[in-house]
Formats: structure tokens, sequence, C-alpha cells
């Protein structure tokens, strides 16, 4: 049955989305727009030489062909627009170095910016209109995420599938420039589409990527589909059968969905990962080095290290204590301290198979134990801290509670500490002035004097053959 002429949340949100002008986003909206482009292109970057499913999934878009569309990043192919999207936003998710949000528990620029940038090629959007579709599609997917969880993820929801999609729909909406019934429609497409589950957790982490990948396709296809003339249901989230009843049993908010439009956007509310692993491990990691600062220690003078976290942490990164891949690593909290213990900070360098198997490092790992506090269940997801004692075989010890990692926006990564966290990461893969070079095109250049061409351009001089 149709809703003919009935206001939804849905069509509230599309309407608000389809009427904003480049000019009607707020400077450091597109302020912050430019830095996690910048952030997400460089972990593209290093996803495309780390990422194993990154490969399949190049070669399979290869292998299929059509039209030439879009390129994916780093390898340099033109496909079809969904078949970008979908690759670039599994090579990005694959080092677990994307951005994300605490209230929404998901990390948006991988599924909303590889669609904004396929669909913006194909249309030769300009700047300012990336911009301006990746700050709108970050505000539907984190409204939408913001508005169900925790209770989404505490069923065994991966948000940044199930509300990437909604994301990606409205951000390529926006590059299509849909009035506000077809962008609802192709929201509600996107909501359609939603699907994502934690289990990959448990077994072989190493698949997560496809799931904001496929957000990121699906984004493209319901944005193209609406255009043509598709029509969606408009009361995607309260309706019947609709989104909130499926995704979280009645636990849902619609003035998270809905409020301060325009006020609020959720883009400016994104942290920035500093750690090449699961985001509830951060915290933890941020103080074993304060430990290992204040202490002037290493693995091998420690006899244990106590850790005190929320039970969705406790889920998503302490199960595993001595992981056997890269892929398990990333969501190991206990294997994450003892390198930050031996390094002094945790890189992507760090999971290589032989510090995998050092045994030092095993042993450390394995004198970490993990503990539930209902203080820190009560705060989630306002705060996602850890409390820490660590012990040294000689009696010392450091004990410390924090309430959020560094990179949040209460504690917010400087331009410098972004620039030297890219610049660190993609040390092995590129030359010294990649990252100075791709900086000056998504941040530092006036709107008028960047493009994405620009930057495809870039990426081109750096490709290997």
């Amino acid at each position: 049955m149709e809703a003919q002429g009935t206001k939804t949340l849905l069509t509230e949100l599309a309407d608000f989305y389809a009427s904003l002008g480049t000019g009607d986003i707020p400077g450091n909206v597109l302020e912050k727009a430019r830095r996690v482009l910048m952030d997400f292109l460089c972990e593209t970057a290093a996803g495309f030489h780390e990422g194993e499913l990154a490969s399949i999934a190049i070669e399979y878009a290869r292998e299929t062909g059509g039209r030439e569309e879009a390129t994916i990043l780093c390898d340099g192919s033109k496909v079809p627009a969904p078949w970008a999207a979908l690759a670039m936003g599994i090579m990005a998710h694959s080092i677990e170095l994307d951005d994300g949000h605490r209230w929404g528990t998901s990390h948006p620029a991988v599924a909303v910016i590889p669609a904004v940038l396929a669909m913006g090629e194909k249309m030769k959007s300009s700047f300012p209109d990336i911009l301006k579709g990746i700050a709108v599609g970050y505000d539907a997917m984190l409204r939408a995420a913001r508005s169900i969880n925790p209770s989404h993820l505490k069923r065994g929801f991966h948000s940044t599938g199930t509300c990437g999609s909604i994301g990606a729909a409205a951000g390529c909406a926006s590059i299509l420039g849909l009035a506000g019934e077809q962008f609802a429609y192709a929201m509600s497409m996107g909501g359609l589409q939603s699907a994502g589950l934690q289990e990959m957790l448990h077994d072989h982490p190493g698949i997560k990527p496809l799931q904001p990948g496929k957000a990121a396709l699906a984004g493209v296809l319901s944005a193209e589909f609406a255009s043509r003339g598709a029509k969606s249901p408009r009361t995607l989230f309260e309706g019947q059968h609709g989104w909130f009843k499926a995704m979280c049993a009645g636990e849902y908010s619609e003035e998270a969905l809905t409020g301060d439009l325009g006020k609020r956007w959720e883009i400016l509310l994104t942290y920035t990962k500093l750690y090449p692993t699961c985001r509830h491990c951060h915290a933890a990691i941020d103080l074993v080095r304060e430990a290992k600062k204040a202490l002037e220690c290493t693995e091998r003078d420690v006899e244990s290290i106590r850790v005190k976290t929320y039970r969705l942490g406790i889920v998503e990164v302490g199960q595993i204590f001595l992981p056997g891949t890269f892929e398990e690593a990333m969501f190991s909290m206990p294997f994450s301290l003892a390198v930050a213990l031996r390094k002094g900070n945790v890189t992507l360098q760090d999971y290589t198979p032989e510090l995998l198997a050092d045994e030092e490092l095993r042993r450390v790992a394995s004198a970490v134990t993990i503990e539930e506090d209902e203080h820190m269940n009560a705060v989630y997801p306002e705060e996602r801290g850890a409390w820490m004692r660590l012990v040294l075989k000689d009696g010392r010890s450091f004990e410390k509670g924090i309430p959020v990692a560094k990179g949040e926006p209460e504690n917010p990564v400087t331009d410098g500490g972004l620039r030297e966290k890219l610049t660190a990461m993609l040390a092995p893969y590129y030359p010294e002035d990649f990252v100075p070079g791709l900086w000056e095109i998504c941040v530092g250049s006036g709107t008028g004097d960047a493009g994405y061409r620009k930057i495809l351009d870039h990426f081109g001089r750096f490709r290997t053959p």
C-alpha cells in the first residue's frame, strides 16, 4: 500500500538532504569532509597492498568487465560504478584504520566514500559536490546507526554494513541531485539492502570488509534505480514490517534519527583511528603505551595486565588471545597490548608472521585478563574507555582508567597527528612525497583548485606497473 502524501521519518530526512546546495553545508563540516576523504584515500592505498579480500574483489571486478564508469584506486582499472565502489570499500576496510562513530558503532568512510567517489567520477562531479555527498552520506548513515544502537549491535548486526547502505544511497542521491521523493526512494532501497552480521568476528574475520563494500555497491545501485523511476517504501523506518522493527525490536530513537537536522552534523562526531585494530582495543592501547613510558619497561618486564572494559568491547576484541593471522590480530586486545609494550606503538607492520609467532609476545598476551565493568556498560556509548592495572616482575605497577581513546571528538587528532599516522602507514608502499601531495589536493587547496580528477592522477603517478 502506498503512503501517498504521507510525511514519514524517511521523507523528512530526504527532503532536507535534497534541498541542500553546496553553499548550505557549514564550513567546519566541509573541512571535516576533506580530512575524512584524505584518511579514507590513504587507507585504501594501504588496503590495496595488505587486503587479501581486496585482491579478490579487484580481480572479480576486472574479469566481470562492463562499461568504464569509475576507477578502482591503486589498481587503475575502470569498471562499472557499483563494482568500483565495492572494491574500494573492501580495500579501505581491510586494515582496520578507518574512521568511526561510537554512538552508531559503525565506520562511515568505507561505506559512504567509495560510493560517492564512484558516482562522482561517473557524473564528473565538482569537488564541492563530492564533499557535500560525503557529508550527506555520513549524516544519513550515522543518524540511522545512532537511532538503533547499541540494541542493534547486541543482536549481532554489523552496523557498518546495515546502516552503510542507507548512507551510501544518500551520498549518491546527493551526487545525482535527486529531488526529495526520488531521494527518499534511493535511501529506502538502501535500507532494503541492509546487511551485515558480527559472526565474522568469531571465524575468518578477514571477510569483514565485504560488508561495507557491499553497502557501497548497494548505495550506487539504489540511487541509479531511483533516478530511473524505481520506487520503494517511504515508511522504511517506522512501517509495520520496517527497519526499526527488524533491526532492534522496538529499542530505537526517532529523535536520534531526525532531531536537529542541519544543526547536528554527524560527521563532526566521528573519530580517527591511530591503530590498525578494532576500535574497542584503542583505549587499552593508549593506557599501555602510557604505562610503558611511565615505568620505562618492555614486554619482558611484565608480570600481568588486568583490563576492565564494557561488554560489547569484550565480545569483539576480548576473545582471541593468541592470533594466528593478521586478520585475527586486528581483533585481539591481548596481543595488541603485548605489541604496544614492545614497540611503543601498534602499526600495520607489527602483525607479521614472525611477530605473531613470537614466544614472548604470546606470553604477555596470555598474561592479560579482561573483565566486564558494569559502570562502563551503563555509560556506553557516551564513553568507550578502559581501566588497566599493569604489574611488572619487580613489583612496580601502573593503574589508570580513561573514558575515551585518542581520536574521539573530545580528544581529537591534530592535522599534524593525522599526517604522521598516514605517513607511517604508507611508508612501506609509497615514496615520501605521496602523502604531502595528496594532502595538498584534498585539504590544502581551494575547492576550485581541487577535484577528483587530480586525485586520480596523483594515484596514477604512483601506481606500480
